[in-house]
């Protein structure tokens, strides 16, 4: 028997219809995940008017200072922040939040921690500390910490050091939270950290 080779044909492959459908479900979940990705970027830094709206944003506290309770320092602390003109949102007490149920969507936290007096291994002889404080104006290190929370999505955190007398009339406290405030409200509001995936943390330079 003679067997008749068999000429390659030119015409093109047909590729079988479960391999092209396949390929269209992939291409089809590539463009969802694109897609959502770009979403999830632009929900990180909320709309610029937003700045302008009158929210009402509460203020909590963390952590205490001298010469304030925890009333009178939210208190404070929302007139400061009224004062700098940064926002038109209106600022809450802690004491006027509603009682159990989840969080206010807006807020701000406020986190202070007394830090130890400078000096290192010298040993301190004289009247007590506090005492001395009083009588002699001596200023003591803390930390501050504020975290934006916008529909309860955190928005970005600033830290920042300063020595203060504490008190309502003292300037330093005062420079101090202006500072803080006018820099977690910008970041909140710039364009997302370089990947667009998460808040901005920023660090103030101290005071």
């Amino acid at each position: 028997m003679r067997c008749i080779p068999v000429k390659a044909s030119n015409s093109p492959t047909i590729t079988p219809p479960l391999r092209r459908g396949r390929r269209m479900i992939c291409a089809l979940i590539g463009l969802i995940a694109f897609s959502v990705s770009i979403a999830g970027a632009r929900a990180q830094t909320p709309d610029g008017a937003l700045r302008n709206q009158g929210l009402s944003v509460l203020v909590e506290i963390e952590g205490s200072v001298p010469g304030f309770t925890k009333d009178e320092l939210s208190n404070y602390l929302c007139r400061q922040m009224t004062a700098s003109h940064l926002t038109g949102w209106h600022f809450l007490p802690t004491s006027m939040a509603t009682t159990g149920g989840d969080q206010p969507s807006n807020r701000i936290v406020w986190h202070f921690k007394l830090l130890p007096y400078a000096g290192g291994g010298t040993r301190y002889i004289g009247p007590a500390m506090s005492k001395a404080q009083e009588l002699f104006g001596v200023g003591r290190p803390v930390s501050i910490d504020a975290k934006i929370f916008l529909n309860d999505q955190f928005e970005a955190t600033t830290f920042d050091q300063a020595t203060i007398k504490g008190g309502p009339d003292d300037p330093g406290l005062a420079a101090a939270v202006q500072k803080v405030m006018k820099s977690v409200v910008t970041n909140a509001f710039l364009t997302a950290s370089p990947d667009g995936a998460s808040p901005i943390h920023a660090v103030s330079a101290k005071t």
